[in-house]
């Protein structure tokens, strides 16, 4: 009952209620007729029979309906009476003989039995329509219980259902949106639609300083950072091709150009539904990786593992640069990072891609929350905190693309992402 829906728990409590109900009254009714049977014909024959035994006092025979029976006879247990009859005790019984029910009084009067026999089967035909009467009242009652359970559940829902649909709606989150309270009255259902109307006002509220934050954010980054990017390329047009100072002028001007990077991606997941309508660079898959590829081999080089792309399938579809970006740089990123040798390999397939390493893995344990922000596997090294892997699982979902993490053949990890 606990996985139904709201109205079918109540259609449901209702049709109990009035299976309880009705089952109880029907049984009552069961028991009233069976009572009332055993004590209504006693007393007839008992009446019968007081006729019956004082028309005999009196010398004359007595009259007996086409349903009754009279055996006299001196004694109990005496061989005129037909064995079933024999030696019963004295008052009301009933006996089913040859597959017929009897009702049987037994009295000793004036030294003598008396033993007055009635036939049930037109009683019992009576008592049998009383029951089926009482069953088909009960499953009429279900029925109706039915019925009615689910038409009131219909109404009492139709405020909820409503009321769900108004804070689905998109509009809800503009700051314009009109309160939900004041259509519904101040019963369960107006408190619930006034605990929306506050929660959707922290909900926009939130909304808003993200959006002020985010705006505020890539203003003030974008200028520093253009700064440092021209100030590199200046220092390194002045300085000769053999200073020892070029060395860290590309550094930073390699940080810098990340953090960019980072900024841009994470102002456009910043922007959810707004940034699938808003225009961005495009490129293929192709143009991306080899990229990638050639800024991430110095990487490779200084911690002498191979880095090595492979173009197995092309594909011409476009995807949005920084996004894909996004995503082929942190992944490249984390295998470098934790990979002491052998190679690291990216592998084009179609419209999907494999960053393949042959570092030590990630247990099964830690598989479902290495995409987590702020979450490092067991083996985590150096300065990361964690969210590289969440920020590509955020790209993934918004673009809806697909990545799955498994081992490698002789060990390490593959991260495979499906852009179709």
């Amino acid at each position: 009952m606990a996985e139904r829906s709201l109205s079918g728990r109540i259609v449901t409590a209702f049709t109990l209620m009035t299976t309880v109900v009705a089952g109880l009254f029907a049984l009552a009714i069961v028991i009233f007729i069976n009572q009332a049977e055993v004590q209504l014909v006693a007393e007839g024959l008992n009446r019968q029979l007081d006729v019956i035994t004082s028309t005999v006092s009196e010398g004359e025979k007595p009259y007996l309906g086409p349903e009754l029976t009279l055996y006299r006879a001196p004694s109990a247990d005496d061989a005129t009476l037909p064995d079933w009859l024999r030696n019963l005790t004295p008052g009301f019984s009933e006996i089913e003989h040859d597959d017929v029910d009897w009702h049987v009084l037994t009295r000793d009067e004036a030294g003598k039995r008396f033993i007055l026999v009635l036939d049930q089967v037109e009683f019992e035909e009576r008592e049998n329509r009383l029951y089926i009467a009482a069953v088909s009242g009960f499953a009429l009652s279900l029925l109706a219980a039915f019925i009615i359970g689910t038409l009131t559940a219909g109404k009492v829902i139709a405020p909820v259902i409503r009321l769900s649909g108004q804070v689905r709606h998109r509009d809800q989150l503009l700051s314009l949106a009109p309160p939900l309270a004041t259509d519904y009255p101040a019963d369960e259902v107006g408190q619930l639609a006034a605990a929306f109307d506050d929660t959707l006002n922290q909900l926009r509220e939130a909304l808003d300083r993200e959006r002020l934050f985010t705006s505020d954010v890539s203003h003030e980054l974008r200028t520093p950072l253009m700064v440092i990017a021209s100030s590199c390329e200046l220092l390194l047009e002045t300085l000769p091709h053999d200073a020892r100072e070029r060395t860290q002028i590309e550094r930073i001007q390699h940080a810098s150009e990340e953090m960019r990077e980072l900024v841009e991606t994470f102002m456009w997941l910043a922007r959810g539904e707004q940034a699938k309508r808003q225009p961005a660079s495009m490129n293929t898959l192709q143009h991306i990786a080899e990229e990638q590829f050639r800024r991430w081999s110095p990487d490779a080089e200084q911690r002498r593992l191979g880095l090595r792309l492979t173009v197995e399938a092309p594909d011409d579809t476009l995807y949005p640069t920084p996004m894909l970006r996004a995503v082929i740089a942190n992944l490249l990123r984390n295998a470098l990072h934790y990979t002491d040798k052998g190679d690291v390999q990216l592998v084009l397939q179609g419209r999907r891609f494999k960053v393949i390493d042959s570092g030590a893995g990630i247990p099964i344990a830690e598989r479902l929350s290495v995409f987590r922000p702020f979450v490092r596997g067991g083996s985590s090294r150096g300065d990361g905190i964690g969210i590289g892997l969440s920020l590509v699982q955020r790209i993934c979902a918004q673009q809806g693309w697909k990545i799955e993490l498994s081992d490698a053949a002789g060990g390490g990890c593959v991260f495979e992402v499906d852009l179709g």
